[in-house]
């Protein structure tokens, strides 16, 4: 690693480039739409647990990987900040990190809106979800509102929790994209 990378605050291009290509959420909402083609509802949402979670826990496993292959500053003094507190910064300031890796690079957000970041809790909301949208349009507003795009925000949260040994956690969604204009995702300490 060079010193202007190690010295630079920003997430590095390429790595989120390299997630959003592997990850392009045109291409997941496209095997979905061929999946449930012909199915009933009540199928439907199987094959969206199915589908999107197994895609949500690649995905963080993926933004885990490049993450540590492509530190910067920030994570270098988080590190730091989590090794002075004998790990008392380590939830939700770690989880948090990957999140962000993960959703700058494949919503096209320049931040992930953090609602509650503290020792009991970290919630964040998404506003705009472009994989809703995406199924939204593929599948239309019937599908889209069952939210089965909800599957890889809650399965890449769950792996990434349990992935980072840290099991002690509550996940749950607050909000809903198609009732509340944004879903919100809640992550607990037991």
């Amino acid at each position: 690693m060079t010193d202007l990378a190690k010295s630079s605050f920003e997430l590095n291009e390429h790595m989120l480039r390299l997630i959003a290509q592997e990850f392009d959420i045109q291409k997941i909402v496209r095997h979905f739409a061929q999946a449930i083609e012909g199915k009933k509802l009540e199928e439907i949402e199987n094959i969206a647990d199915e589908i999107f979670t197994c895609y949500g826990a690649d995905w963080i496993r993926k933004s885990l990987q490049l993450g540590e292959e492509y530190p910067d500053r920030t994570y270098e003094v988080l590190k730091e900040g989590i090794d002075t507190t004998e790990g008392n910064l380590w939830f939700p300031l770690l989880p948090q990190r990957f999140l962000e890796i993960a959703y700058l690079s494949t919503q096209g957000l320049e931040f992930l809106p953090v609602i509650e970041n503290n020792p009991r809790r970290l919630v964040y909301k998404i506003e705009n979800c472009q994989m809703y949208q995406a199924v939204k349009t593929e599948c239309g507003a019937q599908i889209a509102n069952i939210l089965p795009c909800r599957h890889a925000c809650l399965g890449a949260v769950r792996t990434l929790f349990d992935d980072l040994d840290f099991s002690d956690v509550l996940i749950g969604m607050e909000a809903f994209q198609h009732k509340d204009g944004a879903c919100q995702f809640a992550v607990s300490r037991a």
